[in-house]
């Protein structure tokens, strides 16, 4: 029997054959794939962004102007005993319709949120991020959205609130022509 010495077989033992250099084992068409992967996502999160932006000032907008209604309001008292009944019914009425216009574009408002919802879920229904990147992702656009629906629901109880106290004014001073300025955005319930 004849063994073969150590030496000979340590040089063998490390000697890989190999077709090609490990450098260029697919690392090109790997990250170039990845890099329009990764154009592709910030594209998509630029986009996402900018539409929310423009939610977010949707929001600010109407905040701005419900809140300046708030202070036409306070600054015209409507106990006022200087003040005609006629004009006061007047000025109450102009308040209450201005309130219901702002309620309108709440509701458009709304419905632009949900189109923004279905956008984003879009955007991002069928990426290829990694596990991580896509749950924060997820989670990100869920606590926008999520933040987006209380602003929402605040804006519509405040207005809610505004329209009721205007109304009470109006039924108190005996104005029952307050249905007929308003026209119910739900017709069939009255």
């Amino acid at each position: 029997m004849q063994y073969d010495s150590l030496e000979s077989m340590y040089h063998m033992k490390n000697f890989v054959s190999r077709r090609e250099s490990p450098w260029k084992v697919d690392g090109d068409s790997t990250v170039s794939s990845k890099l329009k992967l990764l154009e592709q996502e910030l594209s998509n999160l630029s986009k996402v962004s900018s539409l929310m932006r423009k939610q977010a000032k949707r929001y600010q907008s109407l905040t701005g102007k419900i809140d300046d209604l708030c202070r036409r309001m306070q600054a015209s008292d409507p106990c006022e005993p200087t003040l005609s009944p006629e004009f006061r019914t007047q000025q109450q009425t102009e308040f209450l319709l201005e309130a219901v216009r702002l309620q309108h574009r709440s509701t458009e408002t709304r419905q632009k949120l949900s189109s923004l919802q279905v956008e984003t879920t879009k955007s991002f229904a069928g990426d290829e991020l990694t596990g991580q990147s896509k749950l924060s992702t997820r989670r990100s656009l869920d606590t926008i959205g999520n933040n987006f629906k209380e602003i929402q629901r605040n804006l519509e109880i405040w207005l809610a609130r505004i329209i009721g106290d205007v109304e009470g004014i109006l039924a108190r001073d005996g104005s029952s022509r307050v249905r007929d300025y308003c026209i119910s955005q739900y017709p069939l319930v009255r």
